[in-house]
């Protein structure tokens, strides 16, 4: 049997063959399969067999393959002119296939026969592949002067709806910018397929739960009146499931952000045998008995705490606390984002491929008709949608899951002409993740929990 220290030079050294192996090839393929079972789990296929990744916890760093291999290792953070921070993704391929009890994701730098490229990767009016894309690091908030942005120490943009949210991104491309657009269907698809194959689940909140177990109850409510304050005095109840560092707001009403909107919780005191109070920065406020109190999207740059690529800080399972993706701030949970490229008529779903043509409500040309159509219940989905001519936009087509089978996320529609939402909110619990769907809001909706995200491609 060899001794502790042998098995420590022979895993090392099979460490460092691999990350070799993986820095000195320029066709790599990275692939992961699934049987259509229950189980969420992936199987490793390609030069990923054998490669492990885990999410970190605060500042400790945990072994990632990925880390050291082709495409991943060249995710970067960048920032442009106008000061947003964007993590940009290179380009890549992907192969996609989808049979009966058979599906499989496959990617790779190099274009392999059957392989596509994403259409964030493509320059339509010049007809030229794209090195990257840029993806807004951090939640959307906006500019003084109605430009959508991704910058830190900012409490995300939030009760506007898809068509504002268009219009403040695209009002960046100006004085020769070009490029800016919000976060759009061909993006998602590349977090996923990303996503997949590095951590083989389709179930993303069981690697990170993300912040969805915030609170947003007609119950958390003032106890006792103050002026001039930066507490809320709210039953032990209420206040035992808040955590300092987490965003609030305060209204007259629940969600109305009529007192303030966006303050982080500093500390949680006791008042006495019933009573604590939750503190919070900015400004004092006056408090009236039965004003509420609940979360809203977290302040951008939590990540800074955050020293792996993939993780959370303080807690990865609880859901108190959001989490990063290769660097990207709350690819999931903490709130909805809106998704362009997508709009939906009676469950059919219609996608477009060039940012410029993005419109609400449209179910024509140049937006393209999928070759299924969406189920039109609610509930965990078991199956996606695929159409081979369009295998970036899959939607639940059947549902019967859970939220730790199948795609493990859950879905909502409804019929007439409507949107699509993305990756759930801070409330939402166990159904958030990046399968999480929204296809039942119309284009005027607006919400407490609906944001976005800035993309820039280099145009």
């Amino acid at each position: 049997m060899p001794l502790l220290g042998e098995e420590a030079l022979v895993l090392s050294k099979k460490y460092t063959d691999q990350r070799n192996r993986h820095f000195a090839a320029n066709d790599l393929i990275y692939g992961v399969t699934w049987d259509k079972g229950s189980s969420p789990k992936l199987t490793r296929t390609d030069a990923a067999v054998g490669m492990i990744a885990n999410p970190g916890l605060d500042m400790t760093v945990p072994k990632n393959d990925f880390d050291f291999a082709q495409i991943y290792r060249d995710i970067k953070e960048v920032q442009d002119e106008l000061g947003n921070t964007f993590v940009r993704i290179p380009k890549f391929y992907i192969k996609k296939t989808d049979a009966p009890g058979l599906k499989t994701w496959q990617i790779s730098r190099k274009k392999y026969p059957g392989f596509y490229l994403p259409w964030c990767f493509w320059d339509f009016a010049k007809n030229r592949e794209l090195p990257h894309i840029d993806v807004g690091k951090y939640k959307a908030t906006l500019s003084a002067d109605n430009k959508l942005e991704s910058k830190p120490n900012l409490y995300p943009l939030i009760s506007k709806n898809i068509v504002d949210f268009r219009t403040y991104a695209k009002n960046n491309n100006v004085n020769g910018l070009l490029g800016y657009q919000q976060l759009d269907i061909h993006v998602v698809d590349v977090l996923q397929t990303l996503f997949y194959v590095e951590f083989a689940t389709l179930d993303s909140q069981s690697i990170m739960y993300g912040f969805a177990t915030g609170q947003y109850s007609e119950s958390h409510v003032a106890t006792a009146a103050e002026a001039g304050t930066n507490r809320i005095i709210v039953a032990n109840s209420t206040a035992d499931q808040f955590r300092v560092g987490q965003t609030i707001s305060l209204g007259t009403s629940r969600g109305g952000n009529q007192i303030a909107y966006g303050r982080t919780i500093t500390a949680i005191n006791v008042v006495d045998a019933g009573n604590k109070a939750i503190v919070f920065d900015g400004d004092p406020v006056t408090i009236a008995v039965g004003n509420y109190v609940y979360n809203t999207g977290r302040r951008n740059g939590f990540s800074s705490g955050i020293a792996s690529t993939s993780g959370s800080e303080i807690n990865n399972t609880d859901g108190k606390y959001p989490c990063i993706y290769r660097g990207i701030e709350s690819p999931w949970g903490d709130i909805w984002q809106f998704v362009d490229g997508v709009n939906i008529t009676e469950n059919q779903a219609w996608v477009a491929k060039n940012a410029e043509d993005y419109a609400s409500n449209v179910f024509a040309f140049p937006y393209e008709q999928l070759g299924y159509v969406n189920s039109n219940a609610n509930g965990y989905p078991k199956e996606m949608g695929f159409d081979p001519n369009n295998p970036f936009a899959e939607f639940p087509k059947t549902v019967g899951g859970s939220s730790s089978t199948y795609y493990s996320d859950y879905y909502h529609q409804s019929t007439g002409q409507r949107i699509a939402l993305f990756g759930g909110s801070w409330g939402s619990g166990s159904s958030v993740g990046l399968s999480r769907w929204s296809l039942d809001n119309s284009s005027s909706a607006t919400d407490v929990t609906f944001g976005g995200r800035l993309l820039k491609k280099p145009l």
